[in-house]
């Protein structure tokens, strides 16, 4: 009797290889895995302004992008604003949902899993009252943020609700909004 073993061949578009390596490497010279992000953000006129992400300090040196990221930040007519870009928290919600998602592919290439397809839902509640001054009892941020995923994959619902919970586990964005996180403003 003959026993074969099937392979399954699975491409998120991630490389597992490289980032288990990256883990290696880091846990051998914990200092490598210290970065510090940046973006410049600056003002155009109104509510608008345009951030700029080039380069990241990590792995023990600056490193550079091949180019320069830009992000538009408005506010909607609704605010008295231009609407040349998202609100700044959309921007929030959306890096929490591309963390988040991108976990999501990552935890799928390692697990085997195949996915078709992967889109999150992400909403978050505000109350104007807090950020216009209105109610100094009402937060200027958000109450609640929901998001909600719908995965195409070959796996079962136990195991993409696996693969959510994973992602959410080590999203540096999902750490960063549920977690405080020292801020220091200053002006120069």
């Amino acid at each position: 009797m003959t026993v074969q073993t099937e392979t399954k061949t699975v491409d998120n578009g991630v490389n597992v290889e490289a980032l288990l390596g990256a883990k290696d490497a880091i846990s051998e010279a914990p200092a490598a895995g210290q970065f510090t992000w940046r973006a410049r953000c600056t003002w155009v006129n109104g509510a608008h302004s345009r951030s700029t992400m080039e380069g990241f300090f990590g792995l023990g040196e600056e490193q550079a992008r091949k180019a320069p990221h830009v992000i538009q930040a408005d506010h909607p007519e609704q605010f008295a604003a231009t609407d040349k870009g998202a609100t700044p928290v959309e921007l929030v919600l959306s890096g929490l949902a591309s963390c988040l998602s991108a976990g999501v592919a990552a935890v799928a290439q390692h697990r085997g899993i195949q996915l078709k397809s992967v889109q999150a839902t992400i909403e978050g509640d505000m109350d104007m009252a807090g950020i216009l001054g209105i109610d100094a009892d009402v937060r200027n941020g958000f109450s609640a943020i929901r998001i909600s995923f719908e995965i195409d994959a070959d796996a079962t619902p136990e195991e993409l609700a696996a693969l959510v919970a994973q992602s959410q586990k080590r999203s540096a964005v999902f750490d960063i909004i549920t977690n405080p996180t020292n801020v220091h403003v200053t002006v120069a």
